[in-house]
């Protein structure tokens, strides 16, 4: 199971920060979507901003549990230098399905990882796995899901990211929900990892 990959905590001390997401989906045709996000983060609390990316994404179902992707992300990371660009073209493979009282979704993605500046290219896999709750739960018919998400550079020699993720979500109207929740953010340098605790938010657009 990809939770295997959750490092153990070390005594660096944690940051709090929140990300910030826009996402969007709109069916162009039978079998083919238009995908795109917009995220935006805070570390040191809410007082500074310093990443943030926005996408654009064809996906093409395949069948009613698999789809492929492909998109282009438009990155900003603030350095003690000053801000850097990163280009990233993207190559993904989505399969879904529903058991028991959830859905359940993995993403596999590759990021071809381009940055400004003198820093090295490289590529990046990424595995994020989804369990969403097809039960409401409180008066206010609030939606249960959770996030697990890892990352592996083969420069970096493995596994360096883990995203752990609780939350609600629920719909506005139809087409439009939110989502908040709590998110576990766990990075690797140099051989230990650090820690920070996200507030997560989050609105979607979705066109059928």
């Amino acid at each position: 199971m990809a939770l295997s990959f959750l490092p153990c905590i070390t005594s660096h001390a944690a940051d709090i920060g929140t990300t910030n997401n826009l996402f969007m989906l709109k069916q162009l045709d039978k079998s083919l979507f238009f995908v795109g996000r917009v995220n935006l983060v805070t570390r040191d609390g809410f007082s500074e901003f310093f990443f943030g990316y926005a996408d654009i994404n064809l996906r093409y179902a395949l069948d009613d549990n698999w789809a492929v992707e492909a998109g282009y992300r438009q990155a900003r990371l603030k350095l003690n230098s000053g801000w850097r660009d990163e280009y990233r073209p993207m190559f993904g493979a989505i399969w879904k399905d529903t058991w028991e009282n959830w859905r359940f979704s993995n993403r596999n993605r590759i990021e071809l990882r381009y940055f400004e500046g003198n820093t090295k290219d490289r590529v990046r896999y990424r595995n994020e796995s989804v369990w969403t709750s097809l039960n409401k739960v409180t008066d206010y018919q609030l939606t249960p899901y959770i996030e697990e998400e890892f990352f592996i550079e083969p420069s970096e020699n493995g596994v360096n990211q883990n995203w752990l993720t609780f939350g609600i979500s629920k719909y506005f109207t139809k087409g439009v929900k939110w989502k908040l929740g709590y998110r576990l953010q766990s990075l690797e340098f140099g051989s230990e990892w650090e820690h920070r605790h996200l507030l997560v938010t989050g609105l979607s657009f979705i066109s059928f």
